[in-house]
């Protein structure tokens, strides 16, 4: 799933030939809304790394300039995650003396309070 390096990508497009425009990673064309941060990392590769805003979420790309490649470092936790609906019924419901007693249309009557007689 996750590499240590990232995973690599096809940058469709770049704005100014320096920023992100457009990429494509796993089959889907991501379109770039917004570059929210950039910062240069200087280790064994030089790498220039973006913040990016998508329809589908926040990414930090890098783009390696010494080998021409471009990579996913992280994208959007809902990725990791399955895809769960809200008609799901929860995996693992409370025991049946912890669930709340379900009304489905009943009112709940005061109780009658009633006195002894002696």
């Amino acid at each position: 799933m996750f590499a240590k390096n990232g995973e690599k990508i096809e940058m469709v497009a770049t704005r100014y030939d320096y920023f992100p425009a457009s990429f494509r990673w796993r089959g889907r064309r991501l379109d770039v809304a917004a570059v929210e941060k950039c910062w240069t990392r200087q280790r064994q590769l030089t790498q220039r790394l973006f913040r990016v805003r998508t329809e589908a979420g926040v990414f930090v790309l890098a783009f390696e300039p010494a080998r021409g490649i471009w990579r996913v470092k992280s994208w959007p936790l809902t990725y990791w995650l399955p895809r769960l609906s809200r008609s799901d019924a929860p995996r693992y419901p409370l025991p049946r003396r912890q669930r709340r007693p379900a009304l489905g249309g009943l009112t709940m009557q005061p109780a009658t309070v009633r006195a002894k007689r002696s």
